[in-house]
């Protein structure tokens, strides 16, 4: 049991002040009956109504988003990602799952469930991504296997095996596993190349909801989620 106020203020709907004030202005429901107070104790598993419409109270969210360059991966900022989040999914400790670099679009995981995101970065996990990629060469067999086989530079630094498919024209499809800083442009800077745009489509079995326009999100399906580790 908690505080009404509470667990609206924790849902991301309202701040605690304007929680108090719906209270009080008799337009919160917790299982079709009234609450009273702000103080008044409700399960947390009640249906909650506000003006007649249920909202989502649950203490974790799981959110695609189709992210927009131009915007960052990191909270307090202007450009944050997490600004573009509509209030109905916003909940305290939101977070990114990874991150997409600022002129990245496509794919991205959004949560306050600290162990999901763990799990889905994780290197023992190995949860491929896969990626789109405009290139400023056409890709050749010698890139294909160059990737295939992985990279090792001069200071030791290791890159894991991906695996490079040519598109059309000067187009490419890449997955990657390890999840590095700037992985992708990495890689085709290794094989004298570079990327022009990028965006995420995949991240383990989970394809981007292409109906999303950019800097839309909406949450995860139960299948959804379990779609990310699927093998």
């Amino acid at each position: 049991m908690k505080r009404a106020d509470a667990v609206l203020s924790d849902s991301g709907i309202f701040s605690r002040s304007e929680a108090r004030k719906a209270i009080a202005d008799g337009r919160v429901f917790a299982d079709g009956k009234k609450i009273a107070s702000p103080s008044e104790k409700i399960n947390e598993n009640a249906v909650i109504t506000v003006d007649g419409k249920a909202i989502n109270i649950e203490k974790y969210v799981y959110l695609m988003m189709n992210k927009p360059q131009g915007y960052i991966c990191e909270n307090g900022k202007e450009n944050s990602v997490l600004s573009l989040v509509p209030k109905e999914y916003y909940r305290k400790g939101l977070f990114t799952v990874g991150r997409l670099d600022k002129d990245t679009e496509g794919l991205l995981l959004i949560t306050n469930d600290g162990e999901f995101a763990h799990s889905v970065i994780s290197p023992k996990k190995n949860i491929e991504k896969l990626y789109f990629a405009e290139v400023e060469r056409e890709v050749v067999a010698a890139d294909i296997s160059a990737f295939a086989n992985g990279f090792e530079l001069k200071n030791g630094e290791k890159f894991a095996p991906a695996i490079l498919e040519k598109g059309e024209g000067k187009t490419a499809l890449v997955t990657v596993s390890e999840g590095r800083f700037h992985e992708v442009k990495r890689l085709f800077l290794l094989t004298g190349n570079a990327v022009l745009y990028l965006k995420r489509l995949k991240t383990g079995g989970l394809w981007l909801d292409m109906s999303l326009s950019a800097g839309q999100t909406r949450a995860l399906t139960a299948e959804e989620k379990d779609l990310i580790f699927a093998k």
